[in-house]
C-alpha cells in the first residue's frame, strides 16, 4: 500500500523558506503558484513549520496639505456635533437658539476652509467625469 507524500515535507518546507528569503514581500498566493503547492499548505508551512506570520502589504494614502484642510473641516464639524449632542431641548426655540449660537461661533477661517474643500471636491469630480472621488480626497 502506498501513501501520498505529505505536502508539509522537508522538501516543500525548504522550498518555501528559500522563496521567502529570496522575495520576502511576495504574497502567499504568488508563492503558492510558483512552488506548485496549495495556498493553504504554503500558509501552514509559513505559520507552523517556519514560525512566520504572512501578511498583506496595505498601501495608504499619504497626507498632503490638501488633507490638512479636510481634517480641519471635519474637526470643526465634529466639534459642533459634540456641542449639540448633550443638549436637552425643551422647545423649538431652545434648539434654534443653540443653532444660532453655533453659527455665530464659526470663524472666517473655518468658512474659507469649507469653501476650499468644496472647490477641491468639485475639481476632483470634474477630473473623474463625475465618478467616485472619496478615495482621492
Amino acid at each position: 500500500m502506498s501513501y501520498a507524500k505529505p505536502v508539509r515535507c522537508g522538501e516543500n518546507i525548504e522550498a518555501v523558506l528559500m522563496s521567502v528569503e529570496a522575495t520576502p514581500k511576495k504574497s502567499v498566493r504568488r508563492r503558492s503558484a510558483e512552488l506548485g503547492v496549495s495556498q493553504s499548505s504554503v500558509h501552514r508551512i509559513l505559520r507552523h513549520d517556519l514560525k512566520m506570520k504572512p501578511y498583506h502589504i496595505s498601501v495608504h494614502q499619504g497626507l498632503t496639505p490638501e488633507n490638512a484642510l479636510q481634517r480641519r473641516t471635519m474637526c470643526a464639524w465634529f466639534s459642533r456635533q459634540d456641542q449639540m449632542s448633550g443638549e436637552q431641548f425643551q422647545t423649538l426655540n431652545d434648539l434654534k437658539s443653540l443653532v444660532e449660537r453655533l453659527i455665530r461661533a464659526v470663524t472666517p477661517e473655518q468658512c474659507e476652509d469649507t469653501i476650499q474643500h468644496f472647490l477641491l471636491r468639485m475639481r476632483r469630480c470634474v477630473q473623474r467625469d463625475g465618478g467616485h472621488i472619496e478615495q482621492l480626497l
